[in-house]
């Protein structure tokens, strides 16, 4: 079996990690500053779930309850927020200013 801690501590990364590239993508959708409902959405979707991730990694932080079940879809969640954003980065790439360009 394995150790508590171990798997609290690697989980409590997993938490940052999506965490992270949530924001990242939060701040990316958040450039746009575009008036379209869907973006909008999207914002206030990822708003949320930074939130959500937030209040994760503060009980996964002190606490010594077993998040293992947790594991894949918060990898899945963070890989889907840097594709995104990867993929985001590229068809904006020609943007400029305050302008944004798709």
């Amino acid at each position: 079996m394995a150790d508590p801690i171990s798997v609290s501590s690697g989980l409590v990364t997993l938490v940052l990690f999506t965490f992270q590239s949530s924001v990242a993508l939060y701040q990316t959708i958040q450039s746009f500053r575009s008036s379209k409902r869907s973006i909008r959405e999207l914002e206030e979707e990822l708003g949320a779930l930074t939130a959500v991730l937030q209040s994760l990694n503060d009980v996964a932080s002190g606490s010594n309850v077993d998040f293992s079940s947790l594991e894949l879809p918060l990898r899945r969640c963070g890989k889907a927020c840097q594709d995104f954003e990867r993929l985001t980065a590229k068809i904006t790439q020609h943007s400029s200013g305050s302008r944004t360009s798709f």
